[in-house]
């Protein structure tokens, strides 16, 4: 069966990033997912970003669990922190695996159904 794949529109990265993507975030929505794993918590990387929210009037939810390769588990479990918490849009902290988990769960919010079905 065929899929389709999109990529987000953008990915604002380097020096700067941050502050650089602050009114996009205020455009976004508003209530964000923060989709990361427990180290960017514990630097303080995950305050940046909430703080940065804030400033634009966006309130969030941090889902932080994303250890290693993203599980099913992981995905799901991000999928109803999002729904539950009331969140509009998503984004990401860290590496590829909370990247890759964000996108995920926006496919899920979009599509329904369980990230198993989109194993190819």
């Amino acid at each position: 069966m065929a899929r389709e794949f999109i990529m987000p529109r953008r990915i604002i990265t380097g020096a700067g990033a941050l502050e650089a993507a602050a009114p996009e975030l205020g455009r976004m929505g508003k209530k964000a997912l923060i989709v990361t794993g427990k180290v960017m918590v514990k630097i303080g990387n995950c305050a940046k970003v909430e703080a940065v929210l804030k400033s634009q009037g966006v309130d969030c939810s941090v889902y932080s669990e994303i250890i290693g390769e993203p599980t099913d588990v992981m995905i799901e479990n991000g999928l109803k922190q999002y729904k539950a918490d009331g969140c509009d849009f998503l984004v990401a902290i860290g590496g590829g695996s909370p990247i890759d988990s964000m996108k995920a769960i926006g496919a899920l919010v979009e599509n329904g159904g369980s990230i198993c079905d989109f194993y190819g």
